[in-house]
């Protein structure tokens, strides 16, 4: 065999060794879940249409907001991390709750909803058993994270059809049977007799006793972000 055959053949094997070897790295400490684009934004910018021109930005009595909204099927809680790679997105289905609104009396509204931590997914199995493992959230004896509120800020005394409301909602959130006060910044929209709920906090994984998961992440930065993605119904 010639030598320049020899070394074409060397190149091309090297070659496909670090293509596999990056796509194994790839998976085990790359991003597979993209969080979906805010609803709210969209709608405020009218980049999706969110009410029938004639009721777009018409106030709506407090009797069409006031009662109680239960968080959809297609509802969903994110988590992301970041890493010596790149910021790593986990998602978490099944989402439960409920939010009482009440205009009139901001100090009479409550909020709870519940995350089934075994549905977590964040493209890559292996990573997911071991971040549900005793180690971490230990999902077997803790299998649901939960937030309460306790009190909202900034609410609109009036809501406006197909507008964006911004406030804060304050509440304690528990992950493996730690509670941590925490606050969420968030954006409402009301439309069409439907609401979309969605905000972000930032947590650490101190706050819940936890290590963050350098083994399986590659190094992990402590800060979590939580994003919510909400539908909610009237019940």
């Amino acid at each position: 065999m010639k030598k320049n055959s020899v070394i074409t053949i060397a190149s091309i094997a090297v070659l496909v060794c670090a293509v596999g070897g990056y796509t194994l790295y790839d998976y085990f400490v790359g991003n597979h879940v993209e969080i979906p684009a805010s609803k709210t934004e969209q709608s405020a910018t009218g980049a999706t249409a969110a009410a029938p021109v004639s009721n777009q930005g018409t106030t709506n009595p407090a009797s069409n907001v006031n009662k109680t909204w239960n968080i959809d099927n297609e509802s969903k809680v994110f988590f992301s991390v970041t890493t010596s790679k790149e910021t790593v997105n986990f998602a978490i289905n099944n989402v439960k709750g409920s939010w009482d609104i009440n205009l009139t009396a901001p100090d009479q509204m409550k909020a709870t909803a519940t995350a089934d931590l075994n549905q977590i997914d964040s493209g890559n199995p292996k990573r997911d058993e071991h971040i549900k493992s005793e180690e971490y959230f230990n999902t077997e004896v803790t299998p649901e994270a939960a937030f309460e509120v306790k009190s909202f800020e900034g609410l609109p005394a009036e809501w406006t059809e197909g507008q964006k409301a911004t406030f804060k909602m304050n509440g304690v959130l528990t992950v493996r049977g730690t509670s941590k006060d925490v606050q969420f910044d968030a954006d409402a929209i009301y439309s069409q007799g439907k609401m979309n709920l969605e905000g972000t906090s930032i947590v650490r994984f101190g706050d819940f006793g936890l290590k963050s998961p350098h083994a399986i992440l590659a190094d992990t930065e402590e800060n979590i972000t939580i994003t919510l993605r909400l539908g909610l119904e009237s019940a």
